[in-house]
């Protein structure tokens, strides 16, 4: 009988310990919950505050009262009241940072402690809009260069590229004058006028600065490539068909 009442009075100790426990992990689960569920409600309120404020920058944003409003919405149910009062709301960078304070009643009272404080927060910039960085677009604009030229041409039929060849006599270079009424000088490729007879021929081109004392001349010819404008480098405008176009 003495065994039996001893079995008793520690089932009657131990059981409220074993029920109180319980009955805490329960409400840790419950709490562990509610601050997933706030922190939800939290991070989209200021994912569709930041959009608002990008779309039409709308002053009740900067209230805490939107805020608390939509937190209700959607923590409908859940009982809790909640404060804003320590958000900072687009103040500083368009920076909305929301921070929520509530309590939650314990189930039963620790240390007469009846509810415990929580406070949580998120923080994010207001969608301002996009800065875009639009590339340089590339000039594909198809123009004409040489091997050895400096400029490009905008069109094959510049007079530049089709070469007039004229001979004439040595001795006539004097009065001769091309079309830009520049006087010719001495090829560098097939020699200067050492030792030229007046009679002697040479070859000029009407838009050339050049003559020339060999018809084979390289500088008497043109290789002529088709390139898009973007890969002309350091080429310059020809100033004859840029300024015709």
């Amino acid at each position: 009988m003495e065994r039996r009442a001893s079995l008793t009075v520690e089932a009657s100790l131990i059981l409220p310990v074993f029920l109180y426990a319980m009955l805490f992990l329960v409400y840790i689960g419950k709490l562990v919950i509610c601050q997933d569920e706030v922190q939800w409600a939290l991070t989209r309120i200021a994912r569709e505050a930041s959009a608002e404020y990008g779309a039409a920058h709308n002053n009740k944003l900067k209230s805490t009262l939107y805020y608390q409003t939509k937190f209700m919405a959607y923590m409908k149910g859940s009982g809790l009241t909640v404060s804003f009062a320590d958000s900072q709301l687009l103040q500083h960078n368009d920076e909305i940072d929301l921070v929520v304070t509530y309590r939650m009643k314990l189930p039963f009272s620790i240390f007469v402690i009846p509810a415990v404080s929580m406070r949580q927060r998120v923080h994010t910039r207001a969608f301002t809009g996009v800065e875009r960085r639009e590339e340089k677009k590339k000039d594909d604009r198809i123009v004409y260069i040489t091997e050895t030229g400096r400029v490009y041409h905008v069109t094959a039929e510049c007079t530049y590229l089709k070469l007039s060849i004229s001979q004439i006599q040595y001795g006539d270079l004097g009065e001769k004058r091309n079309e830009s009424g520049g006087k010719y000088k001495p090829c560098e490729r097939c020699g200067g006028n050492k030792g030229r007879e007046d009679k002697m021929p040479v070859w000029i081109t009407s838009y050339g600065d050049r003559y020339h004392t060999s018809l084979s001349c390289s500088g008497l010819k043109r290789h002529i490539r088709e390139i898009p404008l973007s890969e002309a480098g350091g080429r310059s405008p020809c100033g004859k068909c840029a300024n015709e176009k």
